[in-house]
């Protein structure tokens, strides 16, 4: 795994004046920490001291990032868990090949401008610190596109059956396996013609522009196979009304991906599928003018811009 190698990482030291900078060939750091009893004024504890810590290390893909964008943080060092907190939400970190790491989605709403994101983190000692870095979100600059439906799909604009669709959305993207499944890189599910970006506003039937799209819809023949982006578990196979017949596809620590407007399933919930592995046929199923895919990425519950995972333009 390639998460603290990335191009443009940025790295913060720790904010924990007992285990100094950790840089070049110090030598390593023994953490002593006196914990008060609880119930009295009892002699005070003390925690193993006799562990030598690698000073922990906050790495990220990227100091600034896209609404619509995605930031991998890693913390390396000899720590045995921690949660990060930014955008009001908070994360725990699961175990990579070389650190634990935790991606955070930035929502396509999300207002332009600095952020902190706060790293709490527990050492093998049983010692806790933080560290915490700043994030610019940078501006998107979404584009239009105006869509018309005929009679047959116009029952799927109602706002109930909207409603409907999210809230199954929620549950299914509320996914968190605290497992890492997936593998560097990330796939492409269809290599056809990008007819619509994540992000872009719809004006529905002559409406005024509003919200975002919540995917990216690829152009291919009906009936074409459907590859997985990578490694993970089918959480969801089913028809959906405004995505039609639909997979999700959980890759651990809170990454899934969605594959939306298939003709037919290749596979079922439950199943284990690999990179590559064809997990569907393209459709023209649900609301949809024209068969296609779309092809959707959430990190804890957030929608992101999947073609980021693919391009690099993340930072990772």
């Amino acid at each position: 795994m390639r998460q603290w190698l990335a191009v443009g990482l940025v790295v913060v030291g720790l904010a924990l004046a007992a285990c100094g900078s950790g840089g070049g060939d110090s030598p390593a750091v023994v953490v002593q920490v006196k914990t008060p009893s609880v119930g009295g004024p009892t002699p005070t504890a003390t925690i193993d001291a006799s562990i030598q810590i690698e000073p922990p290390e906050l790495v990220t893909s990227d100091a600034a990032v896209f609404q619509g964008g995605a930031v991998l943080v890693s913390v390396v060092g000899d720590i045995t868990g921690g949660e990060v907190s930014l955008f009001g939400g908070s994360h725990r970190l699961i175990q990579g090949d070389l650190s634990m790491f935790t991606f955070i989605g930035v929502p396509a709403e999300q207002t332009a401008g600095d952020y902190t994101a706060e790293v709490a983190f527990r050492l093998l000692n049983g010692t806790t610190g933080s560290l915490s870095t700043t994030f610019t979100v940078l501006a998107t600059d979404w584009t239009v596109d105006a869509l018309t439906f005929d009679e047959g799909k116009q029952r799927f604009l109602d706002t109930q059956v909207t409603a409907d669709e999210e809230a199954q959305l929620r549950e299914a993207f509320s996914t968190d396996t605290d497992t890492k499944l997936w593998d560097w890189p990330w796939l492409l599910p269809y290599d056809g013609p990008v007819t619509a970006r994540f992000g872009e506003q719809r004006s529905i039937d002559g409406s005024e522009p509003e919200g975002h799209h919540g995917g990216t819809d690829i152009g291919g023949p009906e009936g074409a196979p459907v590859a997985a982006a990578n490694h993970g578990t089918v959480v969801l196979a089913r028809q959906m009304a405004l995505r039609g017949n639909y997979v999700v596809i959980d890759h651990g620590g809170g990454v899934l991906s969605g594959y939306g407007h298939l003709s037919q399933f290749a596979v079922a919930e439950g199943q284990t599928v690999e990179r590559g592995q064809t997990i569907g046929h393209i459709g023209n199923t649900g609301l949809s003018t024209g068969a296609h895919l779309h092809w959707e990425i959430a990190i804890h519950g957030v929608l992101v811009d999947a073609l980021r995972f693919v391009d690099g333009s993340n930072g990772f």
